[in-house]
């Protein structure tokens, strides 16, 4: 899939597949979508000038290089329209992303007519995980692809780096070919299951029986020496080798990305144009990342979800650890067939079987210049932990009118909260005006057409979502879940509704039309411009939900309702409005659910100034109805409150919390669960703990003592005042964790399995350790 570079196409065949694409329904860069959609993302790199034509995003995180590990390093395609020589600008974040700045420039390394050349494409980044070719573990390899600006020639070079990328060496022009049609592109490095380094590519050398292939080289000295001569000829066994090259000359199959799982198995996703694929996202796998499916000519799999979306052009696989047993592929592409191009991406927790699912992006690319190509070949990055993924692409934004543009998101698995402190990251509009103010995010057109945003995992089953709805104008707002193909439209969606009116709690069944279930009364009814909090838990096909004031101490209004044979049994969430303007905020999603109203869910009441039901151990303790907060500010070891049932046994607990002014060594704050036999001391109770310090969310069992149980390492350092997530969930004798930013960043979690354990039901509550704090939005679902 080509560039379009103003009235310039990069490569010619682009013409053909986008004449192809838009006569089959596809405008490349005018997909239909949302009014409004997602975050724009922050700033990898800004332009100097309009000049500076970008797109083609890499960025990897350093993880075999000692003291800089966890720093990533990334760079972008570049390009200098008026024709004089460009670099490779090598960008650098030491905070996870949140701030970059440039490490140093690489310049076109290649001399003769056309060089230094005003255009270095299709940069690849590999950092070596142990010693290759005489290099240590950590050395960097960069590859880019150098052509003049008359397009004549193609030359991968490479750089190698032996300090974390702060200074380069030119290696080698390693691989030769023509201009368009008969050109090589795309190089992409990795290991195989022996340890070489393979770069695979895009290859039209042959161009008599493939219009273009792909292949791969193998180096066994950490890309000195290459299996293959710069034409492409053999100079070791074994040369250069077909990974997909299909029988049908006109087929043109390109832009391997691929990405190992932990089990082994490889898996290399592409593109294949010309007239019969228009571009569609294929994959295939292999056992050694040397031999592909049934061979060359096995063309793979189309990536299609189970609602019918397919990506088209320049895709990018990841895989993450988290999202299944066999942990879950990611894949994204440049434009996608639906309503969410150049935000989406697809997911696969079955080891690449089946259909996929989607989750949406942390940004949306978007836009056109002649200075950008938007979401052309995007980056997924996973962090540290698998729970979150960060997405790099150039988007048509910024003073110049092109950057490249990263954020980070949930990558699609459970617990998932959206506090909307300071980021729409990972929702997706159908209609609508949205925005963000206060901790909340608002739709303010209103209007009968069912204006939604939708986030999460259409692959999700059974879950609870939970969070504060408010109708500010109109009849009625209120969440969907179980959520597949959503467009812009009243009803048009798979799943449910649950939504609040002046009198009622209503839930109903959409699929391009709606059917009315259930309802229930509101005690009291509801004012426009009141919060209420919103527990729908979907269990199979039973759907039980429950509501109450924000900052009640009442019970809450519940009822249950089985959609006997139902068949939206996984589906995203969302929010959604009809004939209202309204607003959302403190949207959490934990996994599984209770069908038995028995046991209701609960939500602190700090919103109206209450501490209705809690009782300090030690400490002082106050709530403030202004800011809907809870706070001890005295902040000594083991100051605690509780609330709840100590015959509570399976639930999750949410909140966040921030902490304030440290008032001894190793400050740390956070949540209780399972409590019983609390008193005044440091652990004074028989239950668990989970908290968070500033480098480190921790879970440990306190029975008049403390034990170690699971810890991790937050992605960068949670400053003092900083408002953090957390979700405990209690199952069994299993304890998870997981933490986030409140305003958003890596998601980190651990879980212990506490055998035999004899804490097995309780309260809840909150607790410091010496350091003042605050909590907010402490809420309970029963499991």
């Amino acid at each position: 899939m080509p560039t379009v570079i103003g009235t310039k196409v990069r490569r010619a065949f682009a013409l053909l597949a986008i004449a192809a694409l838009t006569a089959s329904g596809f405008a490349v860069g005018m997909v239909s979508g949302p009014a409004h959609a997602n975050d724009v993302g922050t700033a990898f790199y800004s332009p100097g000038s309009s000049n500076e034509f970008m797109a083609y995003s890499r960025v990897i995180r350093l993880q075999y290089s000692g003291s800089a590990n966890g720093t990533l390093i990334g760079t972008f395609e570049h390009r200098n329209l008026d024709g004089t020589p460009t670099s490779f600008v090598i960008r650098k974040s030491t905070d996870d992303g949140a701030t970059w700045s440039t490490l140093t420039t690489l310049s076109d390394p290649l001399t003769g007519t056309g060089h230094p050349s005003d255009q270095m494409w299709q940069p690849a980044f590999f950092e070596f995980p142990t010693s290759m070719g005489g290099f240590p573990a950590g050395t960097l390899l960069l590859q880019g692809n150098m052509a003049p600006s008359n397009n004549t020639s193609t030359s991968f070079v490479e750089w190698r780096s032996t300090n974390a990328g702060a200074s380069w060496s030119y290696v080698s022009n390693f691989q030769n070919g023509g201009g368009e049609g008969s050109g090589i592109w795309e190089p992409f490095m990795a290991l195989d299951s022996t340890g070489n380094l393979v770069t695979y590519f895009s290859d039209e050398r042959q161009n008599g029986t493939y219009s273009q292939r792909l292949g791969h080289i193998v180096s066994t000295d950490g890309g000195t020496t290459w299996s293959a001569n710069p034409d492409g000829s053999t100079r070791v066994a074994p040369g250069e080798v077909n990974d997909v090259a299909s029988t049908t000359q006109s087929d043109r199959p390109g832009m391997a990305t691929v990405a190992r799982t932990s089990g082994g198995t490889y898996f290399m996703s592409y593109e294949i144009c010309g007239p019969t694929y228009n571009c569609s996202v294929h994959y295939k796998s292999s056992a050694t990342g040397d031999s592909w499916g049934g061979g060359a000519s096995d063309l793979g799999t189309l990536a299609q979800t189970s609602d019918g979306r397919t990506l088209n052009g320049t895709p990018y696989i990841a895989w993450a650890p988290a999202g299944g047993a066999s942990g879950e592929l990611l894949l994204t592409g440049h434009t996608e067939s639906a309503g969410e191009s150049q935000q989406v991406i697809f997911t696969n927790a079955n080891n690449g079987s089946g259909s996929w699912s989607w989750t949406p992006a942390p940004l949306i690319a978007t836009g056109s210049g002649s200075n950008c190509s938007p979401n052309y070949s995007p980056n997924l990055l996973v962090s540290s932990s698998g729970q979150s993924v960060r997405y790099t692409a150039a988007s048509a934004v910024g003073t110049y009118g092109c950057s490249e543009v990263t954020g980070q998101v949930n990558v699609g698995v459970l617990p998932k909260s959206s506090s909307f402190d300071a980021s729409q990251a990972g929702w997706i509009d159908y209609g609508g005006c949205w925005s963000l103010s206060g901790g909340a995010y608002h739709e303010t057109c209103g209007g009968t057409g069912g204006n939604k945003a939708v986030a999460g995992n259409t692959s999700w089953g059974d879950y609870t979502l939970q969070g504060d709805v408010r109708y500010d104008s109109g009849t009625q707002a209120g969440f969907i879940v179980r959520v597949s193909n959503p467009a812009i439209g009243t009803d048009a969606l798979n799943g449910y509704y649950v939504g609040v009116s002046s009198t009622q709690i209503t839930l109903g069944r959409q699929a391009n039309s709606w059917t009315a279930l259930q309802s229930v009364t509101i005690p009291g009814g509801l004012a426009a411009g009141a919060w209420y909090h919103l527990v729908i838990q979907a269990v199979g096909c039973t759907f039980t939900v429950s509501g109450i004031p924000v900052g009640s101490a009442a019970t809450p209004t519940s009822f249950s309702y089985t959609d006997t044979g139902c068949a939206f049994t996984s589906g995203a969430v969302g929010v959604r409005d009809m004939a209202s303007t309204a607003s959302w905020r403190n949207v959490t999603v934990t996994a599984g659910g209770s069908t038995n109203t028995s046991t209701a869910p609960y939500l602190a009441p700090f919103a109206s100034g209450s501490v209705a039901g809690w009782t300090t151990y030690g400490g002082t303790w106050a709530s403030t109805a202004s800011t809907e907060t809870y706070a001890n500010t005295t902040g000594g070891p083991g100051e605690k409150s509780i609330a709840g049932s100590t015959s509570w046994t399976n639930y999750s607990l949410s909140g966040d919390v921030q902490l304030n002014t440290a008032t001894g060594g190793s400050p740390n704050a956070g949540l209780l669960v399972r409590v019983t036999s609390p008193s005044v001391g440091v652990d004074a109770l028989n239950g668990y703990y989970a908290g968070v310090t500033p480098t480190q969310i921790v879970l440990g069992r306190e029975q008049s003592g403390w034990t170690a149980l699971a810890s991790a390492n937050l992605p960068v350092a949670l400053p003092t005042g900083a408002w953090y997530h957390l979700t405990v969930e209690a199952v069994g004798c299993l304890i998870t964790v997981t933490g986030v930013p409140s305003s958003g960043g890596g998601q980190v979690s651990i879980s212990h399995n506490d055998t035999g354990c004899t804490f097995t039901s309780g309260a809840i509550g909150v607790r410091t350790f010496n350091t003042t704090a605050t909590w907010r939005d402490v809420a309970v679902t029963p499991r």
